[in-house]
């Protein structure tokens, strides 16, 4: 019997079915909901649904389709056909046969034409005895097809898929019921509540699958957001919270990739992957808290500003006291050749003095103790200020002034070159000239070190805090473990590198690398890649980084496969791998 939507009002008398049936039926559904509902996967999901609905029917073929987010039109997901032998899904290459079907034409009206966006905007089943004798329905996409391939489309029995609101989310569609002898029939009227029931099942596997999938692009985008917005905190550091992913994930999939060896039995689950892009984009976000003028240090006297120009200043002053002490001399009737010589030599002694100073502000080179006892000494120079100090300040700098110092400073006197006054020293941190200007190596006192370091243990705080499911616990291990190293000398915990896992040590290389080959930092040069690879090679030769990780960083090329997208040309030389490795 055909029906249209015309028709709809008097359904076709319902043949008598045997109580053995319909509890064969009632036992299969339940089968279905508990495999509908373990079903993680979307496109597997896809499948199962298909596939019992056809096995239900004995179709010879079905669709299924789903509506997009903007409820605008029919995406297709996946069809069957045991004729035609054919199984398509949707996104695959090469294999999209239907285009997406609209449910409006361009003036807004409903498409009422098409019995999928029919049943998908009314939300009432259809079932067609022969679609080439059926009236209300465009069917010549269908005879195309079958002209085209030679098949005869018949029945249809075309459902929605409901979910728990009453909102229609796809449509399941099926093509050619069969009899026992394989001979194309009517889809039986008894069969549509059974369905249906599928149908609701489906519809809720699909809801729950969307909102899994909804709530995972949540936490997935408010991770990264949180890290873009770490990154974007220092332009310095830009991009190494979305570059070290990127290392893990290369690194992670060379050892899945990896047929012999140490990683030869090693995978990651769908859940395992994305925890580890979870923890990589997370690494680092206890840099949310790290002060701004400790993460933008580029040299020793940095804080706000570099004050290396405060100190050209007071040069200046010297050189200018130099030449006024000179002109005088003259004045007073001493030899003008020998004034002259003077000033010279003490010009030259102060842009020697000042060079020095300088250069030990950059922090490039290491301090011994004869260039510290120098500092000091050219500090100790003094010169003549004439100008109120403590005015123009703002109100937390008034209040690191003593009563002395506001009586000291206000009048005209006689200050240090360099100096370590007591107002440098607050919140923690000593803004001393000569301490910063005596840090042995790099650009960092060991009060800003130790804030620096700390962002891991502030990540590991703030990532202990959340809920995780079971299936990402592991988050807090591989994200605040990353400045471990496998001798014990890393940090925070002094963790052996037989306490950390694989992905644990893969984060360690990945930080390391992605920092070594940056080319935004303020504090060094940029790095050729050759540079990079011996540096790490050292880190493995102490001990300190995995060595099967970092040879598998070599041996896979993914060391020149990163160099080659994200570094600068300039910087991808030749690297003699050989040489690093010990197998």
């Amino acid at each position: 019997m055909t029906r249209t939507g015309d028709d709809l009002k008097n359904p076709p008398t319902r043949i008598a079915r045997s109580a053995d049936t319909d509890a064969r039926y009632l036992a299969q559904l339940v089968d279905l909901g508990i495999a509908l509902s373990a079903e993680q996967g979307r496109e597997e999901l896809h499948q199962k649904i298909l596939m019992a609905a056809r096995q239900f029917t004995n179709a010879d073929g079905g669709s299924l389709y789903l509506v997009n987010k903007e409820e605008t039109e029919l995406q297709f997901r996946i069809l069957m056909n045991d004729t035609l032998d054919t199984f398509f899904v949707s996104g695959r290459e090469n294999e999209k046969p239907f285009p997406p079907l609209p449910l409006y034409d361009p003036d807004g009206n409903p498409n009422h034409k098409n019995i999928a966006t029919y049943v998908a905007l009314t939300g009432e089943s259809i079932n067609i005895e022969d679609a080439y004798f059926a009236d209300g329905f465009d069917f010549s996409g269908t005879r195309a097809f079958d002209a085209k391939t030679g098949y005869r489309s018949k029945s249809f029995l075309t459902v929605p898929l409901k979910n728990t609101r009453g909102t229609v989310i796809g449509v399941l569609q099926l093509i050619n019921a069969r009899d026992s002898s394989g001979n194309v029939i009517a889809f039986d009227p008894m069969i549509e509540p059974i369905i249906n029931a599928l149908a609701s099942q489906a519809a809720v596997a699909l809801e729950n699958s969307r909102l899994l999938m909804a709530q995972r692009d949540l936490m997935e985008s408010f991770v990264r957001v949180l890290g873009q917005a770490i990154d974007a905190k220092s332009p310095h550091t830009a991009y190494h919270c979305e570059k070290v992913p990127i290392i893990a994930r290369m690194l992670a999939k060379a050892a899945v990739d990896e047929k012999q060896g140490t990683f030869s039995n090693f995978y990651l689950t769908d859940m395992e992957w994305y925890e580890l892009d979870l923890a990589a984009w997370l690494h680092d976000c206890g840099k949310i808290t790290t002060p701004d003028h400790v993460v933008e240090k580029a040299t020793k006297l940095e804080t706000i500003h570099n004050r290396i120009h405060e100190i050209r200043t007071r040069f200046e002053v010297l050189r200018r006291d130099a030449e006024i002490e000179m002109l005088k001399r003259k004045l007073s009737g001493e030899d003008a050749q020998r004034c002259d010589d003077d000033f010279s030599a003490r010009i030259s002694e102060l842009e020697s003095q000042f060079s020095m100073v300088a250069q030990s502000n950059i922090g490039d080179d290491e301090l011994d103790s004869d260039a510290v006892f120098a500092l000091h000494e050219i500090g100790g120079q003094e010169w003549m200020r004439h100008f109120d100090r403590t005015i123009g300040l703002s109100w937390a700098e008034n209040q690191r002034l003593t009563e002395d110092d506001l009586a000291k400073f206000s009048q005209p006197g006689v200050e240090k070159l360099l100096d370590d006054r007591a107002d440098h020293a607050y919140l923690g941190f000593n803004r001393g000239e000569l301490y910063n200007l005596s840090v042995p190596r790099g650009t960092l006192t060991s009060e800003e070190r130790k804030v620096i370091n700390d962002h891991v243990v502030v990540t590991q705080e703030m990532l202990a805090q959340l809920p995780y499911p079971k299936e990402l616990q592991r988050i807090p291990a591989i994200a605040g473990n990353h400045h471990e190293k496998m001798d014990g000398s890393g940090y925070p915990n002094g963790m052996l590198g037989e306490d950390m896992g694989i992905l644990e040590k893969v984060m360690v290389i990945a930080d390391i690398f992605e920092a070594l080959t940056a080319v935004d930092r303020p504090y060094k040069r940029p790095k050729m890649l050759s540079e990079c690879i011996a540096i790490l090679a050292d880190m493995r030769d102490k001990g300190q980084i995995d060595n099967d990780l970092f040879e598998l960083l070599l041996s896979s090329g993914v060391y020149i496969e990163y160099g080659r997208k994200y570094l600068q040309p300039g910087q991808c030389d030749e690297v003699d791998i050989t040489q690093f490795l010990r197998n």
